[in-house]
Protein backbone atom coordinates (compact mmCIF):
# COMPACT_ATOMS: atom_id res chain seq x y z
CA UNK A 1 0.00 0.00 0.00
CA UNK A 2 2.87 2.37 0.83
CA UNK A 3 4.58 1.61 -2.41
CA UNK A 4 1.95 2.24 -4.43
CA UNK A 5 0.50 5.84 -2.76
CA UNK A 6 4.32 6.35 -3.49
CA UNK A 7 3.83 6.10 -7.23
CA UNK A 8 0.56 7.73 -6.96
CA UNK A 9 2.12 10.82 -5.54
CA UNK A 10 5.31 10.61 -8.10
CA UNK A 11 2.82 10.17 -10.85
CA UNK A 12 0.60 13.31 -9.27
CA UNK A 13 3.77 15.24 -9.13
CA UNK A 14 5.27 14.74 -12.66
CA UNK A 15 1.67 15.52 -13.89
CA UNK A 16 1.48 18.45 -12.12
CA UNK A 17 5.08 19.17 -13.89
CA UNK A 18 4.28 18.56 -16.77
CA UNK A 19 1.34 20.16 -17.17
CA UNK A 20 3.49 23.31 -15.64
CA UNK A 21 6.10 23.21 -18.62
CA UNK A 22 3.40 22.74 -21.60
CA UNK A 23 2.08 26.33 -19.63
CA UNK A 24 5.37 28.08 -19.43
CA UNK A 25 6.20 26.50 -23.07
CA UNK A 26 3.01 28.05 -24.73
CA UNK A 27 3.21 31.24 -22.32
CA UNK A 28 6.85 31.66 -23.93
CA UNK A 29 5.63 31.04 -27.57
CA UNK A 30 2.49 33.67 -27.07
CA UNK A 31 4.93 36.10 -25.93
CA UNK A 32 7.44 35.69 -28.57
CA UNK A 33 4.89 35.68 -31.11
CA UNK A 34 3.55 38.77 -30.12
CA UNK A 35 7.03 40.35 -28.61
CA UNK A 36 6.89 42.71 -32.11
CA UNK A 37 4.12 44.72 -31.08
CA UNK A 38 4.94 45.25 -26.95
CA UNK A 39 6.96 48.46 -27.90
CA UNK A 40 3.55 49.80 -28.94
CA UNK A 41 2.23 52.12 -26.77
CA UNK A 42 0.13 54.35 -28.89
CA UNK A 43 -1.63 54.06 -31.48
CA UNK A 44 -4.85 55.10 -33.82
CA UNK A 45 -7.36 52.71 -34.87
CA UNK A 46 -10.03 53.63 -37.65
CA UNK A 47 -13.08 51.02 -37.76
CA UNK A 48 -17.01 50.72 -38.20
CA UNK A 49 -18.88 48.24 -37.24
CA UNK A 50 -22.67 46.70 -37.28
CA UNK A 51 -24.57 46.94 -34.56
CA UNK A 52 -26.74 44.78 -33.53
CA UNK A 53 -26.99 44.47 -28.91
CA UNK A 54 -29.03 47.91 -29.41
CA UNK A 55 -31.53 46.92 -32.37
CA UNK A 56 -34.89 47.38 -30.24
CA UNK A 57 -34.33 50.65 -28.92
CA UNK A 58 -33.82 51.73 -32.92
CA UNK A 59 -35.61 49.25 -35.39
CA UNK A 60 -37.68 50.52 -38.22
CA UNK A 61 -39.76 47.61 -37.99
CA UNK A 62 -39.83 45.11 -34.88
CA UNK A 63 -41.00 42.21 -37.69
CA UNK A 64 -37.54 42.85 -39.41
CA UNK A 65 -34.47 43.62 -37.09
CA UNK A 66 -31.96 45.64 -38.54
CA UNK A 67 -28.31 46.61 -37.97
CA UNK A 68 -27.15 49.69 -37.57
CA UNK A 69 -23.63 50.88 -39.19
CA UNK A 70 -21.29 53.01 -37.23
CA UNK A 71 -17.91 54.47 -37.89
CA UNK A 72 -15.51 54.86 -35.09
CA UNK A 73 -12.03 56.64 -34.56
CA UNK A 74 -10.00 55.83 -31.74
CA UNK A 75 -6.66 57.46 -30.38
CA UNK A 76 -4.93 55.86 -27.45
CA UNK A 77 -1.60 56.68 -25.43
CA UNK A 78 -1.23 53.52 -22.92
CA UNK A 79 1.54 55.29 -21.26
CA UNK A 80 -0.25 58.53 -20.77
CA UNK A 81 -3.63 57.49 -20.52
CA UNK A 82 -4.54 59.79 -23.20
CA UNK A 83 -8.07 58.96 -25.56
CA UNK A 84 -10.13 60.32 -28.16
CA UNK A 85 -13.14 58.71 -29.32
CA UNK A 86 -15.26 59.86 -32.57
CA UNK A 87 -18.11 57.35 -32.62
CA UNK A 88 -20.54 58.44 -35.76
CA UNK A 89 -23.80 56.49 -35.62
CA UNK A 90 -26.18 56.51 -38.35
CA UNK A 91 -29.80 55.53 -37.28
CA UNK A 92 -32.82 54.80 -39.12
CA UNK A 93 -34.23 58.36 -40.51
CA UNK A 94 -31.15 59.90 -41.07
CA UNK A 95 -30.28 60.51 -38.06
CA UNK A 96 -26.42 61.08 -36.95
CA UNK A 97 -25.33 61.17 -33.91
CA UNK A 98 -21.39 61.90 -33.76
CA UNK A 99 -20.38 61.71 -30.18
CA UNK A 100 -16.32 62.81 -28.97
CA UNK A 101 -15.20 61.87 -25.40
CA UNK A 102 -11.20 62.93 -25.05
CA UNK A 103 -8.93 62.45 -21.85
CA UNK A 104 -5.56 64.44 -21.30
CA UNK A 105 -3.95 64.98 -18.18
CA UNK A 106 -6.27 67.09 -16.41
CA UNK A 107 -10.07 66.26 -17.37
CA UNK A 108 -12.30 63.65 -19.15
CA UNK A 109 -14.90 65.60 -21.48
CA UNK A 110 -17.64 64.49 -23.60
CA UNK A 111 -19.52 66.57 -26.48
CA UNK A 112 -21.39 66.18 -29.83
CA UNK A 113 -20.63 67.39 -33.11
CA UNK A 114 -23.57 67.60 -34.82
CA UNK A 115 -25.56 69.38 -31.85
CA UNK A 116 -28.93 67.31 -31.25
CA UNK A 117 -28.48 65.58 -28.42
CA UNK A 118 -26.17 67.75 -26.13
CA UNK A 119 -25.73 71.15 -28.53
CA UNK A 120 -22.56 73.13 -27.14
CA UNK A 121 -22.85 71.82 -23.88
CA UNK A 122 -20.32 69.36 -22.39
CA UNK A 123 -20.80 66.43 -20.33
CA UNK A 124 -17.79 65.76 -17.45
CA UNK A 125 -16.11 62.42 -16.90
CA UNK A 126 -14.67 60.93 -14.36
CA UNK A 127 -11.07 60.36 -14.67
CA UNK A 128 -11.61 56.34 -14.53
CA UNK A 129 -13.14 56.65 -17.80
CA UNK A 130 -9.51 55.73 -20.31
CA UNK A 131 -9.86 52.39 -18.09
CA UNK A 132 -13.15 51.96 -18.83
CA UNK A 133 -13.21 52.89 -22.15
CA UNK A 134 -9.75 51.38 -22.90
CA UNK A 135 -10.79 47.81 -21.54
CA UNK A 136 -13.32 47.94 -24.72
CA UNK A 137 -11.23 49.55 -27.44
CA UNK A 138 -8.19 46.99 -27.14
CA UNK A 139 -10.53 43.99 -27.50
CA UNK A 140 -10.44 45.08 -30.69
CA UNK A 141 -6.98 44.52 -31.57
CA UNK A 142 -5.78 41.19 -30.55
CA UNK A 143 -2.02 41.83 -30.29
CA UNK A 144 -3.00 44.29 -27.63
CA UNK A 145 -5.90 42.58 -26.00
CA UNK A 146 -3.22 39.80 -24.79
CA UNK A 147 -0.67 42.27 -23.18
CA UNK A 148 -2.55 41.25 -19.28
CA UNK A 149 -1.63 37.72 -20.39
CA UNK A 150 2.07 38.60 -21.66
CA UNK A 151 2.84 40.71 -18.52
CA UNK A 152 2.10 38.07 -15.99
CA UNK A 153 4.65 37.41 -13.64
CA UNK A 154 3.19 34.39 -11.26
CA UNK A 155 2.52 32.19 -14.52
CA UNK A 156 2.10 28.59 -11.78
CA UNK A 157 -0.41 30.52 -10.00
CA UNK A 158 -2.67 32.66 -12.18
CA UNK A 159 -2.51 31.06 -15.80
CA UNK A 160 -3.66 27.38 -15.95
CA UNK A 161 -4.34 25.38 -19.80
CA UNK A 162 -6.68 23.18 -21.09
CA UNK A 163 -7.14 21.45 -24.88
CA UNK A 164 -9.81 21.05 -26.85
CA UNK A 165 -9.07 18.06 -29.37
CA UNK A 166 -12.29 18.05 -31.31
CA UNK A 167 -11.04 21.88 -32.24
CA UNK A 168 -7.62 21.35 -31.88
CA UNK A 169 -7.28 24.91 -30.00
CA UNK A 170 -5.81 25.05 -26.47
CA UNK A 171 -6.53 27.61 -23.74
CA UNK A 172 -5.01 29.78 -21.30
CA UNK A 173 -7.34 30.82 -18.57
CA UNK A 174 -5.74 33.82 -16.71
CA UNK A 175 -6.75 35.23 -13.31
CA UNK A 176 -5.81 38.91 -13.09
CA UNK A 177 -4.45 40.83 -10.20
CA UNK A 178 -8.44 41.94 -10.52
CA UNK A 179 -9.76 38.38 -9.60
CA UNK A 180 -11.33 38.06 -13.22
CA UNK A 181 -10.79 35.28 -15.54
CA UNK A 182 -10.04 35.61 -18.71
CA UNK A 183 -9.89 32.68 -21.11
CA UNK A 184 -7.29 33.33 -24.53
CA UNK A 185 -8.12 30.33 -27.02
CA UNK A 186 -5.35 29.89 -29.61
CA UNK A 187 -4.88 28.07 -32.97
CA UNK A 188 -1.36 26.31 -32.11
CA UNK A 189 0.11 26.09 -35.64
CA UNK A 190 0.40 28.59 -37.08
CA UNK A 191 -0.52 30.29 -33.59
CA UNK A 192 -3.05 32.72 -33.63
CA UNK A 193 -5.43 33.88 -30.70
CA UNK A 194 -8.97 32.75 -32.19
CA UNK A 195 -11.13 34.23 -29.26
CA UNK A 196 -11.32 35.56 -25.69
CA UNK A 197 -13.82 34.84 -22.68
CA UNK A 198 -13.73 38.26 -20.62
CA UNK A 199 -15.71 37.45 -17.48
CA UNK A 200 -14.70 41.21 -16.58
CA UNK A 201 -16.15 42.65 -19.68
CA UNK A 202 -18.81 40.05 -19.65
CA UNK A 203 -18.29 39.40 -23.21
CA UNK A 204 -17.03 36.73 -26.13
CA UNK A 205 -14.70 37.95 -28.69
CA UNK A 206 -13.95 35.90 -31.94
CA UNK A 207 -11.28 37.55 -34.02
CA UNK A 208 -10.64 36.57 -37.64
CA UNK A 209 -9.85 37.70 -41.47
CA UNK A 210 -5.87 38.05 -40.14
CA UNK A 211 -4.36 40.35 -42.32
CA UNK A 212 -0.75 41.98 -41.80
CA UNK A 213 0.33 45.67 -42.89
CA UNK A 214 3.39 46.89 -42.17
CA UNK A 215 4.77 44.21 -40.39
CA UNK A 216 1.99 43.83 -37.71
CA UNK A 217 -0.28 40.71 -38.46
CA UNK A 218 -3.71 41.00 -36.66
CA UNK A 219 -7.55 40.51 -37.16
CA UNK A 220 -9.58 42.69 -39.40
CA UNK A 221 -12.61 41.29 -38.01
CA UNK A 222 -13.98 40.97 -34.41
CA UNK A 223 -16.89 39.15 -33.16
CA UNK A 224 -18.64 40.18 -30.03
CA UNK A 225 -20.97 38.57 -28.02
CA UNK A 226 -22.63 39.74 -24.99
CA UNK A 227 -25.11 38.34 -22.36
CA UNK A 228 -24.81 35.24 -24.11
CA UNK A 229 -25.64 35.56 -27.35
CA UNK A 230 -26.14 32.88 -29.96
CA UNK A 231 -24.72 35.51 -32.99
CA UNK A 232 -22.60 39.05 -32.80
CA UNK A 233 -24.32 41.51 -31.25
CA UNK A 234 -21.76 43.78 -32.78
CA UNK A 235 -19.64 42.67 -35.71
CA UNK A 236 -16.16 44.95 -35.49
CA UNK A 237 -14.24 45.81 -39.23
CA UNK A 238 -10.78 47.36 -38.81
CA UNK A 239 -10.49 49.30 -41.32
CA UNK A 240 -6.87 51.17 -40.56
CA UNK A 241 -4.11 50.80 -37.72
CA UNK A 242 -1.20 52.97 -37.17
CA UNK A 243 1.56 53.25 -34.45
CA UNK A 244 1.66 57.38 -33.31
CA UNK A 245 3.90 58.90 -31.30
CA UNK A 246 1.27 60.39 -28.86
CA UNK A 247 -2.54 61.30 -29.01
CA UNK A 248 -2.96 64.70 -31.83
CA UNK A 249 -3.17 66.94 -29.20
CA UNK A 250 -5.76 69.02 -31.05
CA UNK A 251 -8.12 66.64 -30.25
CA UNK A 252 -7.71 66.77 -26.36
CA UNK A 253 -8.89 70.06 -26.25
CA UNK A 254 -12.93 71.22 -26.85
CA UNK A 255 -13.42 73.24 -29.87
CA UNK A 256 -14.19 77.00 -30.26
CA UNK A 257 -18.10 77.40 -29.10
CA UNK A 258 -18.15 74.58 -26.87
CA UNK A 259 -18.40 75.26 -23.27
CA UNK A 260 -20.77 75.11 -20.05
CA UNK A 261 -21.70 71.89 -18.38
CA UNK A 262 -25.09 69.74 -19.11
CA UNK A 263 -27.13 70.00 -16.47
CA UNK A 264 -27.14 67.18 -13.79
CA UNK A 265 -29.77 64.71 -12.83
CA UNK A 266 -30.65 64.62 -9.23
CA UNK A 267 -33.36 62.58 -9.99
CA UNK A 268 -35.63 64.17 -8.02
CA UNK A 269 -39.14 64.37 -10.35
CA UNK A 270 -41.05 67.68 -10.12
CA UNK A 271 -44.64 68.62 -11.50
CA UNK A 272 -45.18 71.87 -12.98
CA UNK A 273 -48.13 72.89 -14.07
CA UNK A 274 -47.98 74.92 -17.62
CA UNK A 275 -51.34 74.84 -18.76
CA UNK A 276 -54.76 74.14 -17.12
CA UNK A 277 -54.90 71.24 -15.73
CA UNK A 278 -51.42 70.25 -17.41
CA UNK A 279 -48.64 69.33 -15.84
CA UNK A 280 -44.59 68.68 -17.25
CA UNK A 281 -42.81 66.48 -15.30
CA UNK A 282 -38.90 66.54 -15.16
CA UNK A 283 -35.93 66.70 -12.58
CA UNK A 284 -33.00 69.24 -12.49
CA UNK A 285 -31.80 67.75 -16.09
CA UNK A 286 -34.87 67.90 -18.18
CA UNK A 287 -33.44 65.13 -19.66
CA UNK A 288 -36.51 62.71 -19.15
CA UNK A 289 -39.65 64.77 -19.37
CA UNK A 290 -43.79 63.56 -19.83
CA UNK A 291 -46.77 65.58 -18.98
CA UNK A 292 -50.04 64.71 -16.91
CA UNK A 293 -53.34 65.21 -18.15
CA UNK A 294 -56.18 65.99 -14.98
CA UNK A 295 -59.19 65.08 -16.08
CA UNK A 296 -61.35 65.23 -12.97
CA UNK A 297 -60.35 62.73 -10.78
CA UNK A 298 -58.17 60.79 -12.81
CA UNK A 299 -54.73 61.71 -14.83
CA UNK A 300 -53.58 60.76 -18.14
CA UNK A 301 -49.56 60.01 -18.61
CA UNK A 302 -48.33 61.02 -21.55
CA UNK A 303 -44.70 59.43 -21.52
CA UNK A 304 -42.86 57.92 -18.57
CA UNK A 305 -42.79 54.83 -19.58
CA UNK A 306 -38.79 54.13 -20.45
CA UNK A 307 -37.55 52.38 -17.50
CA UNK A 308 -38.80 50.87 -14.68
CA UNK A 309 -37.29 53.20 -11.71
CA UNK A 310 -39.11 56.36 -14.20
CA UNK A 311 -42.33 54.48 -14.09
CA UNK A 312 -41.95 54.05 -10.25
CA UNK A 313 -41.37 57.79 -9.35
CA UNK A 314 -43.43 59.00 -11.43
CA UNK A 315 -46.67 57.29 -10.04
CA UNK A 316 -44.92 58.47 -6.68
CA UNK A 317 -45.20 61.77 -7.35
CA UNK A 318 -48.52 61.59 -8.56
CA UNK A 319 -49.93 59.40 -5.07
CA UNK A 320 -48.10 62.81 -3.21
CA UNK A 321 -49.30 65.87 -5.43
CA UNK A 322 -52.81 64.20 -6.25
CA UNK A 323 -53.22 61.90 -3.31
CA UNK A 324 -56.93 61.84 -4.36
CA UNK A 325 -57.08 61.30 -8.37
CA UNK A 326 -56.18 57.77 -9.90
CA UNK A 327 -54.35 57.19 -12.85
CA UNK A 328 -55.96 56.36 -15.43
CA UNK A 329 -54.08 55.57 -18.77
CA UNK A 330 -50.13 55.90 -19.75
CA UNK A 331 -49.60 57.09 -23.29
CA UNK A 332 -46.81 55.83 -25.60
CA UNK A 333 -45.51 57.53 -28.89
CA UNK A 334 -43.61 54.33 -30.06
CA UNK A 335 -42.59 51.18 -29.28
CA UNK A 336 -38.96 51.50 -28.92
CA UNK A 337 -36.97 50.10 -25.87
CA UNK A 338 -36.47 53.64 -24.24
CA UNK A 339 -40.05 54.04 -24.56
CA UNK A 340 -41.78 51.18 -23.48
CA UNK A 341 -39.23 49.37 -20.93
CA UNK A 342 -41.10 50.63 -17.94
CA UNK A 343 -44.68 49.63 -19.22
CA UNK A 344 -45.00 46.38 -16.74
CA UNK A 345 -44.92 48.83 -13.58
CA UNK A 346 -48.66 50.76 -14.87
CA UNK A 347 -49.69 47.30 -15.90
CA UNK A 348 -49.50 45.38 -12.75
CA UNK A 349 -52.13 48.48 -11.44
CA UNK A 350 -54.13 47.60 -14.19
CA UNK A 351 -52.91 50.93 -15.66
CA UNK A 352 -54.60 51.34 -19.54
CA UNK A 353 -51.83 51.88 -21.83
CA UNK A 354 -52.82 54.37 -25.32
CA UNK A 355 -50.93 53.60 -28.06
CA UNK A 356 -52.00 53.33 -31.79
CA UNK A 357 -52.50 49.39 -33.31
CA UNK A 358 -48.58 49.04 -34.94
CA UNK A 359 -46.85 49.96 -31.51
CA UNK A 360 -49.91 48.14 -29.54
CA UNK A 361 -48.49 45.08 -31.88
CA UNK A 362 -45.19 45.71 -30.79
CA UNK A 363 -45.80 45.72 -27.13
CA UNK A 364 -47.51 42.47 -27.23
CA UNK A 365 -44.08 40.78 -29.28
CA UNK A 366 -41.52 42.12 -26.75
CA UNK A 367 -40.04 39.38 -25.13
CA UNK A 368 -39.37 41.49 -22.49
CA UNK A 369 -43.50 41.11 -21.41
CA UNK A 370 -43.92 37.92 -22.56
CA UNK A 371 -44.84 36.60 -18.88
CA UNK A 372 -47.02 39.12 -18.31
CA UNK A 373 -48.21 40.54 -21.51
CA UNK A 374 -52.00 39.01 -20.33
CA UNK A 375 -52.48 41.61 -17.80
CA UNK A 376 -51.28 44.36 -20.00
CA UNK A 377 -54.94 46.34 -20.50
CA UNK A 378 -54.68 48.00 -24.15
CA UNK A 379 -56.57 50.99 -25.70
CA UNK A 380 -55.80 51.78 -29.34
CA UNK A 381 -55.67 55.37 -30.42
CA UNK A 382 -56.86 56.43 -33.99
CA UNK A 383 -55.09 58.81 -35.85
CA UNK A 384 -56.65 62.21 -35.53
CA UNK A 385 -58.66 60.94 -32.06
CA UNK A 386 -59.51 63.05 -29.13
CA UNK A 387 -59.59 61.87 -25.79
CA UNK A 388 -60.01 64.08 -22.81
CA UNK A 389 -58.87 67.05 -24.33
CA UNK A 390 -56.12 65.54 -26.72
CA UNK A 391 -55.81 64.92 -29.95
CA UNK A 392 -53.57 61.69 -31.16
CA UNK A 393 -51.97 62.31 -35.06
CA UNK A 394 -50.04 58.99 -36.04
CA UNK A 395 -47.60 59.19 -38.63
CA UNK A 396 -45.71 57.11 -41.19
CA UNK A 397 -42.30 58.34 -40.87
CA UNK A 398 -38.44 56.91 -41.48
CA UNK A 399 -37.72 56.84 -37.66
CA UNK A 400 -40.37 54.08 -36.75
CA UNK A 401 -43.18 52.50 -38.80
CA UNK A 402 -45.83 54.42 -36.96
CA UNK A 403 -45.38 57.10 -34.64
CA UNK A 404 -47.43 59.47 -32.86
CA UNK A 405 -47.80 62.70 -30.95
CA UNK A 406 -50.46 64.29 -28.68
CA UNK A 407 -51.90 67.58 -29.56
CA UNK A 408 -53.80 69.80 -27.11
CA UNK A 409 -55.77 72.36 -28.40
CA UNK A 410 -56.92 74.78 -26.24
CA UNK A 411 -53.40 75.31 -24.65
CA UNK A 412 -51.60 74.87 -27.39
CA UNK A 413 -48.98 72.25 -25.69
CA UNK A 414 -47.53 69.54 -28.12
CA UNK A 415 -46.16 66.40 -26.40
CA UNK A 416 -43.50 64.34 -28.33
CA UNK A 417 -41.11 62.00 -28.72
CA UNK A 418 -38.21 61.64 -31.09
CA UNK A 419 -39.88 63.88 -33.87
CA UNK A 420 -37.55 66.70 -32.78
CA UNK A 421 -34.20 65.85 -31.45
CA UNK A 422 -33.73 69.65 -29.80
CA UNK A 423 -31.00 69.82 -26.94
CA UNK A 424 -31.39 72.11 -23.62
CA UNK A 425 -29.50 75.00 -25.31
CA UNK A 426 -31.74 74.98 -27.95
CA UNK A 427 -28.91 74.49 -30.36
CA UNK A 428 -29.78 73.98 -33.68
CA UNK A 429 -28.27 70.28 -35.59
CA UNK A 430 -26.24 70.70 -38.39
CA UNK A 431 -27.82 67.45 -39.68
CA UNK A 432 -31.58 66.59 -38.87
CA UNK A 433 -33.40 63.60 -40.10
CA UNK A 434 -36.21 63.05 -42.99
CA UNK A 435 -38.69 62.28 -40.12
CA UNK A 436 -37.99 65.70 -38.43
CA UNK A 437 -39.30 67.22 -42.01
CA UNK A 438 -42.34 64.71 -42.25
CA UNK A 439 -42.96 66.07 -38.58
CA UNK A 440 -42.68 69.69 -38.74
CA UNK A 441 -44.35 69.68 -42.31
CA UNK A 442 -47.60 67.51 -41.11
CA UNK A 443 -48.08 70.23 -38.12
CA UNK A 444 -48.01 73.27 -40.94
CA UNK A 445 -50.35 71.62 -42.61
CA UNK A 446 -52.74 71.17 -39.93
CA UNK A 447 -52.11 75.15 -39.21
CA UNK A 448 -51.73 73.68 -35.00
CA UNK A 449 -51.75 75.71 -32.64
CA UNK A 450 -48.72 75.70 -31.02
CA UNK A 451 -47.63 77.71 -27.84
CA UNK A 452 -44.97 74.85 -26.59
CA UNK A 453 -43.83 71.82 -27.79
CA UNK A 454 -42.67 69.03 -24.67
CA UNK A 455 -40.05 66.57 -26.06
CA UNK A 456 -39.52 63.21 -24.20
CA UNK A 457 -36.01 63.78 -24.01
CA UNK A 458 -33.67 66.71 -23.24
CA UNK A 459 -35.97 69.90 -23.99
CA UNK A 460 -39.76 70.28 -22.06
CA UNK A 461 -39.89 74.21 -23.65
CA UNK A 462 -39.15 73.62 -27.01
CA UNK A 463 -40.57 76.66 -28.98
CA UNK A 464 -42.13 77.29 -32.66
CA UNK A 465 -39.08 79.72 -33.35
CA UNK A 466 -36.59 76.49 -32.54
CA UNK A 467 -38.68 74.10 -34.88
CA UNK A 468 -38.48 76.49 -37.36
CA UNK A 469 -35.06 76.97 -37.76
CA UNK A 470 -34.67 73.37 -36.96
CA UNK A 471 -36.74 73.30 -40.53
CA UNK A 472 -34.76 75.82 -42.37
CA UNK A 473 -31.50 74.10 -41.08
CA UNK A 474 -32.14 71.36 -43.52
CA UNK A 475 -32.49 73.48 -47.05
Amino acid sequence: MLVKAIISIFLLVAGVSVQANQIHALVGKVRAHYQHTLPIKAFSLNHHYLNKRYRSRSYWDFRIPNRHMSQRVVELDLEKKHFYDNDLHYSSGGRLSDFVQFQNGSESLAYEKNGSSYGKLVRKQSMDRFDQAMGYFVMNLDFIAVRPLLEESNINKNISLSRNHETGTVTLKHTTAEGKVVDYEFNESPLLLKSVKHSGLGGIFVYDNYQTTRGITYARTVYQYYGGATEPNYIIYNDQFSVIDQVDPAKLTLPPGYGGELPKRDGVLVAKEIADELYVVTDSSANRNSLLKVNGEKIMIFGASGYPELAEKTLTLIREQFPNKEVSSVYVTHPHDYEIAGLKTYAEQGIEILADDYTISAIKSSPDFADDIHTFQFRTIEHEQVINGAQFYVLENMHVKRQSFAHFKDSGILYQSDFLHIPYDNTIAKVTPSYTRTFINFVRDKKLNISRIVGAYRNNDISVEVMNKTFDAMM
